[in-house]
């Protein structure tokens, strides 16, 4: 099972503004579900969001 972080958890750990993380959120761009009226995101959604819109050189 995945482990579950709060919004600001995860700003705290990977060092993003919580603001950042709940935008992502409201726009559907980070994978997290509703607990009640409560947020969690998943292990690997960062990862995931990352890997989504990473950018490769063109070269």
């Amino acid at each position: 099972m995945d482990q579950l972080e709060s919004p600001k958890e995860l700003a705290v750990r990977i060092g993003w503004p919580e603001r950042r993380v709940r935008f992502l959120i409201t726009n559907a761009e980070l994978r997290h579900m509703r607990i009640g009226n409560r947020i969690f995101i998943p292990s690997g959604a960062v990862e995931e969001y990352i890997e989504r819109n990473m950018v490769e050189p063109k070269g």
